[in-house]
């Protein structure tokens, strides 16, 4: 059994002289994390461009214990990889027995269903003062085991089954034949905090999950049309915020109701810039929203073309209304890619559930797809009391925290 997981990063190494702060957001987010499920005995610590994760006390980890660090770690934004490991003396023969120790268990449970195991070694020393090169101790390594097992072991270095790991450090050598691979990026904290309009649909929880990759913890804005769309809408995408949260330090959800501004659009505006009308409006409730709360920018689920409102020209006109920095993750990705995402990230089962959302209220059978300035200005100035309207629906948002 294990008592240590030492985890690795790729693109934090590639800082300057800001570098420890980068090391320990990630540090502090994996900790946040493993609070949120109940793991609370553990210890974080860094040692020369890897961060070692243990349990109090040097206890071992059940295999339970084993199972949720592995999900938590899959979740911290940062990590390249990460592998359970054994930590054993760096002294040659103590090393080569204790690696065989390890590599023994994982061919020999191999070998309950196959006839031959495809294997291969990988070894580095960060302690160049080591009597033995990386390249001596693969093939020590591989020889060994060669003697214990004969031909029911095959080196493979292209394609193999099982890849033994050692690693051999100044105070100590790792042994791993296990590696995850993490979700890479950047530590959540590490850039600014934006607004993300978060919807019940496919393409916007991606879109969260995307720009939380780039460092930036994601804050949420709901819109519903109460008593248009139903309560269910709105308890929807509470529970998509709340598995987007689990990327994160837990980002705030504002719901806001805008059913009395798409009536007044719907009464007194052409029905063909109704959809781009309905944008502008959310996009001024969403750029106070960000002044209110020091948030930097907003983040959408669009992608260019995708529908009538996300066609260039259209973007262009939504986009008039705000003078915040615009982010769409999506803008380049098809519907396959996005649910593909979906899918990987654990929001697609719940986008897909059949809810109503604020966007498709009194949707018009025609939308433009080339909306011009001066004609979506001239509408707008024909809805009554407006910037009451707004003002309103931002004055009535509620907040949901903790998700």
């Amino acid at each position: 059994m294990y008592k240590c997981f030492v985890c690795r990063y790729h693109e934090i190494a590639t800082k300057g002289h800001n570098r420890s702060m980068f090391e320990n957001k990630l540090i502090n987010n994996i900790r946040t994390l493993a609070e949120y499920d109940g793991i609370k005995d553990i210890t974080l610590q860094r040692i020369r461009g890897r961060i070692f994760l243990r349990k109090l006390k040097n206890a071992e980890f059940t295999e339970t214990e084993l199972e949720q660090i592995k999900d938590v770690l899959s979740r911290s934004f940062g990590l390249e990889s990460f592998s359970p490991v054994a930590e054993c003396d760096p002294e040659p023969e103590k090393l080569f027995a204790a690696a065989v120790a390890n590599a023994k268990t994982a061919i020999e449970k191999r070998l309950e269903t196959a006839s031959v195991v495809r294997f291969r070694t990988r070894a580095r020393r960060s302690n160049k003062a080591y009597p033995l090169i990386s390249q001596q101790i693969e093939i020590e390594m591989a020889s060994r085991l060669h003697d214990i097992f004969g031909d029911r072991i095959k080196i493979d270095l292209d394609d193999p089954e099982l890849t033994i790991g050692i690693e051999v450090r100044e105070q100590m050598a790792l042994i791993f034949h296990e590696t995850f691979r993490g979700p890479g990026g950047l530590p959540v904290g590490t850039n600014s905090d934006v607004l993300a309009l978060l919807s019940g649909g496919i393409d916007s929880p991606v879109a969260c999950h995307m720009t939380m990759k780039r460092g930036c913890h994601v804050d949420f804005l709901t819109f519903h049309s109460f008593p248009y769309t139903p309560p269910e809408s709105v308890e929807k995408v509470k529970r998509i915020a709340s598995k987007l949260n689990r990327f994160q330090r837990k980002g705030r959800l504002f719901v806001c109701n805008i059913s009395e501004i798409q009536k007044l659009i719907r009464d007194n505006c052409n029905p063909k810039y109704r959809t781009v009308l309905y944008r502008r409006m959310m996009m001024r409730i969403a750029t106070t929203l960000c002044h209110f709360h020091k948030l930097h920018a907003i983040v959408t689920g669009e992608s260019i073309g995708q529908v009538a409102s996300q066609t260039i020209i259209n973007l262009s006109v939504i986009n008039d209304v705000t003078t915040m920095l615009m982010i769409r993750p999506l803008a380049g990705m098809d519907k396959l890619e996005s649910i593909d995402r979906a899918m990987k990230i654990g929001t697609f089962e719940l986008s897909i559930e059949p809810q109503p959302d604020s966007c498709t209220v009194f949707a018009p059978p025609s939308p433009a797809v080339a909306a011009k300035y001066q004609l979506v200005e001239e509408e707008e100035k024909k809805i009554p009391g407006m910037e009451e309207a707004l003002e309103h629906a931002f004055q009535t948002i509620e907040k949901f925290e903790n998700l």
